[in-house]
């Protein structure tokens, strides 16, 4: 666990000065996520990223970090639609000391019509079957919606609610982090 821990937090503070680079807070009462991307390509085709995370949730006494790849593009016809796929690695521990570790694929969408103003819908959906689940895990899914808001050009403020579940070794099915988090976007 602290070499996840440890791994996230050196590639958030390794980042590059590059254009497509963003830092994500959220957080509430009883929890926080900090996230990082670093954009690798850009170009009419589309974008590719990596990205990094760490979560900790009091109430739910987890902690999780997670890497990611994320391939997103624009269909040609939709102003302000964004659609991608990827792939995540997780990691963590949480109550009753379940440690997990889950490879997870899954798409997002992103939704931010020009004529909004700024105003924008993100959801994403992360599915990892057993056969990429291991130490105490059987499964883990990952979904998220937002709602959001362009303050400036280079931030977006958000709500949104994030649900973590994992299926560990005994059969049950744990919610190890289920918040509301407000939260920005801060793009450099």
């Amino acid at each position: 666990m602290r070499f996840i821990v440890l791994l996230t937090t050196c590639l958030c503070l390794s980042a590059s000065l590059a254009a497509a680079d963003s830092i994500d807070l959220g957080f509430n009462d009883d929890s926080f996520q900090l996230g990082y991307a670093h954009g690798l390509v850009r170009d009419e085709y589309g974008a590719t990223s990596v990205n990094a995370r760490f979560l900790y949730n009091d109430e739910e006494e987890t902690f999780l970090g997670s890497l990611g790849l994320d391939f997103t593009g624009e269909p040609g016809n939709i102003p302000g639609l964004e659609l991608g796929v990827g792939g995540k690695l997780y990691g963590g521990n949480t109550n009753d000391n379940i440690d997990f570790l889950n490879l997870g694929v899954g798409a997002r969408a992103t939704y931010a019509p020009p004529r909004l103003g700024g105003l924008g819908v993100d959801g994403r959906f992360v599915y990892a079957p057993k056969i990429f689940s291991f130490l105490d895990s059987d499964r883990l899914t990952e979904s998220e919606v937002r709602l959001t808001y362009a303050a400036v050009p280079r931030v977006k403020v958000y709500v949104g609610y994030q649900n973590v579940r994992l299926k560990p070794d005994d059969g049950s099915t744990r919610t190890i982090d289920e918040s509301i988090r407000i939260g920005f976007i801060g793009y450099f």
